[in-house]
């Protein structure tokens, strides 16, 4: 083979789980897992979600928040056990893509976004104008939190607002028109954020929230089956 083509096989494997076992769950008296942290964990070389929803996993591989997916209503209701292990040389990055090509294999998912128009927040700089601090060549991306406060490495304003639209439950659009990667420090705790008190740290700032009609790139599900194809 060819060194383009052995390159083209390398990647391809690296895309694809090495073994992937699908099941639908257990029935059971909870609600099982939802994923709904920023960035999802995983054991080392694998990834297992025990009665998760599709939709979590839908949000996971295309990286998009699950309250701009528009799929059928099973696909929030019913449960699958998800188990699979990465080949070798895959990386942690490589997990949205391998959930991609997994969910297309085992549940034959079609997918296309779209954007639309719904009611949410507009991101805006103040009147007395914007307060940021440029990141430094140290920053990392990433966030901090104690108990008073969250600290985001590294954040361009359009990141900053997918980052506000997960403690807010709304999407929020950047339209600052502010360029450039910042280090930005919000004075409350994870906790009272994930409440949607936002407003507040935000202020300090030199932002603010205007409720408005945005744009949102929405994730159309065309089709899925509800029974995975076999291990």
């Amino acid at each position: 083979m060819k060194p383009l083509l052995l390159l083209c096989a390398s990647l391809l494997a690296a895309q694809t789980f090495e073994v992937a076992s699908v099941k639908p769950a257990a029935p059971q008296t909870g609600t099982g897992s939802r994923i709904t942290g920023a960035v999802p964990q995983h054991d080392p070389g694998r990834v297992n979600y025990p009665s998760v929803d599709l939709k979590s996993i839908v949000a996971i591989a295309w990286h998009i928040d699950r309250d701009l997916i528009v799929a059928p209503q099973w696909m929030d209701n019913d449960r699958y056990d998800i188990v699979a292990t990465f080949p070798a040389r895959a990386t942690q990055d490589q997990v949205p893509q391998m959930l991609q090509h997994l969910l297309a294999e085992r549940f034959h998912i079609t997918v296309h976004e779209e954007m639309r128009s719904r009611t949410g927040l507009a991101l805006l700089a103040s009147k007395s104008g914007a307060k940021l601090t440029k990141a430094q060549e140290t920053s990392r991306p990433g966030y901090v939190s104690s108990t008073d406060k969250v600290t985001f490495g590294k954040l361009t304003l359009p990141i900053f607002a997918r980052v506000l639209s997960r403690f807010t439950g709304r999407p929020v659009a950047d339209e600052t028109g502010i360029a450039g990667e910042y280090d930005i420090t919000l004075n409350a705790s994870m906790e009272s954020m994930s409440s949607g008190a936002v407003a507040p740290p935000i202020q300090d700032l030199g932002l603010r929230l205007e409720s408005r009609k945005v744009s949102a790139n929405f994730l159309i599900v065309d089709k899925a089956d509800k029974v995975p194809t076999g291990n």
